[in-house]
């Protein structure tokens, strides 16, 4: 199936305010303008945000607690190398320590920390399950992204995505050969989300191609090349 052509939703989701009528191009209006934590300003965290971004959208949610709220985002038990890397990038955005849990004999761990910001740090927060509602980037996130598209892949494949050796048996002449090659796959049941991944990948010039109705791949030469610059597998 040939690559297809990706444009991001121009829609914005709605805002939330602290009562200012504008921020600067990086700052996130607070949801609680009277709390320690006002707006939080990522300009200097933009690579930390975006990686943290992909993580939430693929395995994270946001829950409201009597006082603040909660971040959880779920990682496979088997790779403590990313458990860790999602603890540091929480703990560098929100400036609070991430716990960890793990539930009875889960193959998850979930990282978690509260802070009253972080609806609006992820104006993608809402009711629901994320496949089931609009997810759209809002503007000073697009721009961040734009910036850093490669943080944004490695985080949305470190959460819902993997590196694995393809291995093809063909009939020759000779005998049979066996063929292998590295390929990416990244899965994900919400198209908007699948639609962030490609247009990231655009931007990256990584190509790649959609293999099932819920799959891209890239398999090119090039471009799990360059994915393996900044991405490789999982650890």
């Amino acid at each position: 199936m040939e690559e297809r052509q990706t444009q991001l939703p121009q829609k914005e989701p709605s805002e939330r305010t602290c009562g200012f009528e504008s921020h600067p191009p990086y700052q996130v209006p607070c949801a609680t303008p009277n709390s320690r934590s006002p707006c939080a300003d990522l300009a200097g965290r933009g690579p930390t945000y975006v990686y943290l971004l992909g993580l939430y959208l693929g395995d994270g949610c946001i829950s409201q607690m009597p006082r603040t709220y909660v971040l959880r985002i779920s990682q496979d038990a088997r790779y403590p190398g990313l458990i860790d890397g999602c603890a540091d990038a929480i703990e560098a955005v929100s400036g609070h320590r991430a716990g960890r849990v793990r539930y009875s004999d889960a193959a998850c761990i979930d990282v978690y920390t509260t802070w009253n910001p972080w609806p609006c740090v992820f104006p993608q927060h809402g009711k629901g399950v994320k496949h089931l509602r609009p997810i759209i980037l809002a503007p000073w996130q697009r721009r961040l992204v734009e910036e850093h598209p490669r943080e944004l892949i490695r985080g949305l494949i470190h959460s819902d995505g993997c590196r694995c050796i393809n291995r093809v048996r063909r009939p020759l002449k000779d005998g049979p050969r066996t063929y292998e090659y590295v390929r990416y796959f990244f899965t994900n049941v919400s198209a908007d989300i699948r639609v962030i991944f490609t247009w990231a990948c655009g931007l990256a010039g990584i190509e790649f191609r959609i293999d099932t109705p819920w799959t891209i791949a890239v398999a090119k030469r090039e471009s799990v090349r360059r994915l393996d610059e900044f991405v490789g597998p999982k650890r």
